[in-house]
């Protein structure tokens, strides 16, 4: 019986050093695509862009910081306050 329980022992510990006769291997996640290289910031790069600002115009071309200075830049146009969106900021 001596036998039997050694002959079990190193049997299970074969097994179990083994790794159960296979081999562990953790999934990797995927690799997560990057933005091609002319298109690639350098790194501490802010890329935050303001929303426009109010500003007066009567054609859309041309803006003014106030009411008054649009009136006497368009002469008899109407002056309307909206947001200056040149292109160098965000629209609402």
């Amino acid at each position: 019986m001596r036998i039997t329980l050694s002959l079990l022992a190193a049997v299970v510990g074969l097994t179990i050093s083994a790794g159960c006769g296979g081999t562990y291997e953790p999934e990797q996640a995927p690799a997560s695509e990057q933005a091609p290289v002319d298109e690639q910031l350098p790194e501490g790069t802010v890329t935050q862009q303001a929303i426009c600002p109010q500003k007066w115009t009567c054609n859309y071309t041309r803006w003014y910081g106030s009411e008054a200075t649009c009136v006497a830049g368009c002469g008899g146009t109407p002056c309307t306050l909206d947001y200056a969106c040149t292109g160098s900021c965000l629209c609402p």
